[in-house]
Order: structure tokens, then C-alpha cells, then sequence
């Protein structure tokens, strides 16, 4: 059958009514429209749970017709979470029979279902989030490390480039700069004064490196950084300041220089009873978690990588002593003041593991959070075969928005808008709308090259340019921004070790922080902006529009609908509508020119922000 006879698209709730994801037990309807020139037509909407492969089949009724086109019906009501996929078959008279297309897809559809209790903290889509490597944001004079017995390099030079390959080949990550909690404390008033209002912690706990994501302890600050204390502070500062805090989550691996693991021998006894690491001991009461193949010189490890002895996540005792025990990782960390985790590569840790980890952060506190780790599309993600299940509402509350950062890029350097709005479309209908609208958007991270360079290494004149329009899509689509530390500031480098350079406000480049603070300071002014739906209005010539909107409550004395409208336009200028009766906030840059109270003209590499309301 062709495509042109079928009249489909799951993004439109003629079609596909509700839109989206669904909570259980509620009824979707759908509609398909198929040309009478086929003949008389039997159409079926055909329905496979994706892990039980399990299959409805509902008939479709004929409701109406129009422009020799047929339209049909279709009700189903998904009982169970899971992920669904779909397509509707349809058999004629004259023998054909074929899959619904569209526009913006080919083949099986998704649906995902979630549970009807799935619920986000509120803050996560508000406020604004910024990420911190430890080592390289702030140093105080008023903590002094202690000596540690290992391999490593104090740094003198704060600003220096960090080190690179050693003769052999090698990033040790052992040089460090000397950044620390008592650091990050002190700069509590510039993040707050930036907007702020929660900051990501890459790794905290100690450890042999400087990114820390080779734990050897779980339960204490690395020496470097400070002291439990210290974080206690810190959070309790935060708080008075409207600033939450949470932790990177490294659940999927240890050190192999740890109290666990033990290979080098520094932890001897750490228990003070003779406790011996899984590396040292068969006995260890740490063996059981991982995986030796000959013992103890060949192990499972974190991608081939012998310093990162991979745990079994799924094991009792790991998750008694991350999770369940009273005093467990988890609890210590919650009871010192973190308000939730960011886990490290949450596609590596199984479900049982993430779905003990949500029900113990949230009986702690339901305004707890836990975000993950995930590069792709999480709602169908494929890891090791597994399809997961991040979103059923049983596991995560959201994930980082690397799809975005990516099709962010692409569209920067294309011009090619569509690229931009498949991908956020694409997300807000796979995606729980909670999920969706606390999304962790991000443009750069510690895996990542800065986003300046990024720009910079394909044309430099116009990397500042790029950087300045992104932040304007970065900071008003759905979901919390995230700035990777320095970003505001116009730092630069390349894949890490070179990423994680150290933070210098006095360098700072003022184009890129003052647009910074002023996209930041319109999204903080816009009350429940994690409420606000999103529709695409333009992305051709180059053009991204969009629109985000919030109708009054049901039984509301306001009559009007609250909008922000925003974009930027990398082709020819354009004539733009502003949808409002009255605005409140116009932001401008590049050439926009105001034809009239209602009209303007978007020039080439311009960008808008404009808020207010309509009756």
C-alpha cells in the first residue's frame, strides 16, 4: 500500500488522542484515514508489548469520510507499564494491505506506558542546575589537604593545563589542582546570584584520581576535597540560599585502590579488624561482589579498564550496603543533606538495583531526586540486549538530555531546523510529560569537549555567535538547564583531560556572561515554567520557532494563557507574528527589527525571547 493513501501522524490528536506517553489503564483513541480508491477496507490496530510480545488486535470502526478518504476509529486501553509498539493493518478489496506511515516516521510506532503514580519533584523542572568537577572550580585557603599515601601531584599552577599522556602512554588523572568543598561554599553567592538552584557534584567521595569515579570509599569526602563535616556545611549553606545539592551516584564500579577491591594494598585492615579486600582474600566479605575470572589477577572491569573492578549490582549484600542497611551509602549521604543522585552509567546498573534505589531515596524524601546517566533516547533504550525501563515510574525521575546537546549542535553548524524539532518532538512523545519537562539539558559536561571549542574547531569567527543562540534554545525548551562549570564564562577544551580546566572568573569573556545572566534572569522570572506545554511553530529556512504555553487552571478566575515565544533564525530574515495580547518580556539578539506591536522581522543569525500572555 502507499504511503499516500494512509493519513497518520501520531503527534496529532485528530490521530492520536491523548498525545504521547500515557499512565496505565487509560484509553487511547486513534484514527487513521485510508483512500476509498482501495475499495472496501478491514483496518486493524495492531498492539505488541515489547517485552512480553504479547499482541492486541482491535478492529477499527468506520466513522466518517471526506475528500474520498475513509476514517476509522480505534480504542485500546493499555492495563499494564511497559513499552508498546504499533501500527495499523489495513486489507482491502483489492488485495492490499500495508503499515501506517508518516511524515516524521516509518514503520512500528511507540507508545510508552508509565504508572499512574509517577511522580517528579516540581523543583527539578524549575530553577537551573549547574555541574561541577570538584577539583577545578574553587579553591579555599581556609581547608589544607592532608598528606595521602599515593601517587599524585599537588598542583601549584591554578588556571595550568592539566596533564595529558605520561611517557608510557597513559592519563593518570593524579595531578590536582587543589579545589574543594570550602571552595564551592564561598562561591555559593555568585552561583546564586547566576540563578542557580541546584548543583550537580561530579564525584566527592574518595578516591585514587581527580575525577573520583574510582571509588575507594563510599562513605567519606576524599581528604582533597575536605571533610563529611565540610559537606554538611556546604549543603546547609546551600539551602539557606535556595540551592539543593546532589551526587554523582558511581554504582557500577569501584576502584581498584579501594577499601573493597584493595589491589594496592593501602587499605589493609581497614576496618580496623583485619578486614581484607576482595583483591587480598577469598574470605573478604567484599569478594562476592565482583567477578573474577582467574583469581585474583583477572577480573571484569568497567570497559577493559583494570582500575575500575566492575561490582555485581544485582547482588544482596552490594545492595544492602549501597541501599537497604540502615546505614547504608545511600542513607549517609541523604542524611548529610544531598537531595538526590546523578547515576553514572545508568545503562550499566541493573533494574533491581535503580528500583531499590527509588523506593528508598523517595521513602527518605518524595522531593528527592535521581537522574541518569543515558546518551541516547532512554524511554527504548537497548543496553546488553536488555531493553530498559527507566520510565515505567518504578526507576528514574530523568535523565541527562544528550539528544538534545546533540541536535543543538547539528542544527548550529546545518541550518537545517528540522534536525532540532524531530528531536525534541521525538522526545516529548516517548517521554513521560514529567520526564520530559525536567529533563536535564545540557551543552556541555566532563565527557564532553566544551561547547566554545566545539564550535570553535569548525569556524572560530563565529563560535562566540553559535554559543550565545544556543543558550537561548538551551534555556527555554522544556527541561532544567544545566551549565557545565566555566561554560558561562566562555572557557574552552577539548575531550577530557583538557575539558576539565580550572574555573578563573577573572578571565572570564563578558559576552557570553552577561547573555548568560540575562536568558537566565527572564527563565527565573517565569513562575511554573516546568508547567508550560512546548509546540513547534517554525523550523524551515533555517528558522527554529517555538512556542511554550500554560492555559488557566479549571475553575480559575485568570481568562489569560501565559506563553513564551522564542527561537532563532540561521537563514534569510523572516517576518514572525507574536502571539500575544500583552507582553511582558522581549528579549533581542542579533537584528530584530519591530514592525509593529504584533509583527517583527527575524534577521539571519538573530534570536528572541518574548514572554506574556493572551486572551
Amino acid at each position: 500500500m502507499e504511503n499516500k493513501t494512509i493519513e497518520y501522524n501520531s503527534r496529532d490528536e485528530f490521530y492520536k488522542s491523548p498525545f504521547g506517553a500515557t499512565p496505565e489503564e487509560v484509553e487511547i483513541t486513534f484514527r487513521a484515514g485510508i483512500s476509498r480508491a482501495l475499495g472496501q477496507c478491514q483496518a486493524t490496530l495492531v498492539v505488541i508489548n515489547d517485552e512480553t510480545k504479547a499482541t492486541d488486535e482491535i478492529p477499527g470502526n468506520w466513522i466518517s469520510m471526506k475528500d474520498g478518504t475513509d476514517y476509522y476509529e480505534f480504542r485500546w486501553m493499555p492495563k499494564k507499564t511497559g513499552l508498546y509498539f504499533y501500527h495499523i493493518r489495513a486489507l482491502t478489496t483489492s488485495g492490499m494491505s500495508g503499515m501506517l506511515q508518516c511524515n516524521h516516521h516509518s514503520g512500528e510506532f511507540q507508545h510508552t506506558v508509565y504508572r499512574k503514580d509517577f511522580k517528579v519533584p516540581k523543583w527539578l523542572s524549575e530553577g537551573m542546575m549547574y555541574q561541577i568537577f570538584p577539583d577545578r572550580f574553587a579553591k579555599s585557603d581556609t581547608y589544607i589537604a592532608p598528606p595521602i599515601d599515593k601517587d599524585y601531584i599537588i598542583r601549584s599552577d591554578w588556571g595550568g593545563i592539566p596533564n595529558q599522556k605520561d611517557e608510557n602512554g597513559f592519563v593518570k588523572n593524579n595531578d590536582f589542582f587543589g579545589g574543594n568543598l570550602a571552595g564551592i561554599q564561598e562561591k555559593l553567592n555568585y552561583l546564586a546570584d547566576l540563578g542557580v538552584s541546584v548543583i550537580y557534584l561530579n564525584p566527592i567521595t574518595e578516591a585514587y584520581s581527580n575525577h573520583r569515579y574510582d571509588t575507594s570509599d563510599y562513605k567519606n569526602v576524599d581528604p582533597m576535597l575536605g571533610t563529611n563535616e565540610d559537606f554538611k556545611n556546604l549543603c546547609r549553606e546551600a539551602s539557606q540560599k535556595g540551592i539543593k545539592i546532589i551526587l554523582d551516584g558511581v554504582f557500577n564500579h569501584t576502584g581498584d585502590d579501594s577499601i573493597y577491591f584493595n589491589k594496592k594494598r593501602r587499605y589493609d585492615n581497614s576496618d580496623g579488624k583485619g578486614e581484607m579486600g576482595a583483591f587480598n582474600s577469598k574470605d573478604s566479605k567484599y569478594y562476592k561482589w565482583y567477578n573474577f575470572t582467574t583469581y585474583p589477577d583477572k577480573y571484569e572491569s568497567w570497559w577493559g579498564i583494570d582500575t575500575l573492578p566492575k561490582v555485581k549490582d544485582d547482588d544482596d549484600n552490594y545492595i544492602d550496603f549501597m541501599i537497604r542497611n540502615p546505614d547504608s551509602v545511600i542513607n549517609h549521604w541523604l542524611d548529610l543533606g544531598a537531595s538526590g543522585f546523578r547515576l553514572d552509567v545508568a545503562d550499566e546498573v541493573p533494574d533491581v538495583f535503580l528500583e531499590e534505589l527509588r523506593k528508598h531515596v523517595k521513602e527518605k524524601n518524595p522531593e528527592n531526586v535521581i537522574l541518569g546517566e543515558v546518551w541516547e533516547d532512554a524511554s527504548n533504550k537497548l543496553s546488553y540486549g536488555q531493553r530498559r525501563k527507566y520510565f515505567h515510574g518504578d526507576q528514574l525521575d530523568s535523565v541527562m538530555n544528550y539528544p538534545l546537546k546533540k541536535a543543538i549542535i547539528a542544527y548550529m553548524e546545518t541550518g537545517e531546523a528540522s534536525i532540532l524539532s524531530q528531536a525534541v518532538e521525538t522526545l516529548q512523545e516517548n517521554y513521560p510529560p514529567q520526564v520530559f519537562n525536567s529533563l536535564m539539558n545540557i551543552l556541555g559536561t566532563h565527557d564532553t569537549p566544551r561547547i566554545l571549542t566545539v564550535f570553535t574547531e569548525n569556524e572560530h569567527r563565529t563560535a562566540k555567535r553559535k554559543l550565545c543562540l544556543s543558550v537561548i534554545l538551551w534555556a527555554f525548551l522544556p527541561g532544567i538547564p544545566c551549565i557545565y562549570y566555566g561554560d558561562e564564562i566562555g572557557m574552552s577544551g577539548a575531550k577530557d583531560p583538557l575539558n576539565r580546566g580550572c574555573f578563573d572568573i577573572d578571565k572570564k569573556n563578558d559576552r557570553i556572561y552577561y547573555h548568560h545572566k540575562d536568558v537566565l534572569s527572564i527563565r527565573k522570572r517565569i513562575a511554573d515554567i516546568g508547567t508550560y506545554g512546548y509546540k513547534t511553530v517554525m523550523d524551515t529556512g533555517g528558522a527554529f520557532i517555538f512556542i511554550r504555553e500554560k492555559a488557566p487552571e479549571p475553575g480559575s478566575d485568570k481568562r489569560e494563557t501565559d506563553r513564551i515565544f522564542a527561537g532563532v533564525n540561521l537563514g534569510e530574515e523572516k517576518i514572525i507574528k507574536l502571539p500575544f495580547t500583552k507582553i511582558l518580556t522581549f528579549f533581542r539578539m542579533g537584528k530584530v527589527e519591530v514592525i509593529d506591536s504584533h509583527t517583527i522581522k527575524l534577521g539571519k543569525y538573530a534570536g528572541i525571547v518574548v514572554t506574556g500572555n493572551t486572551i
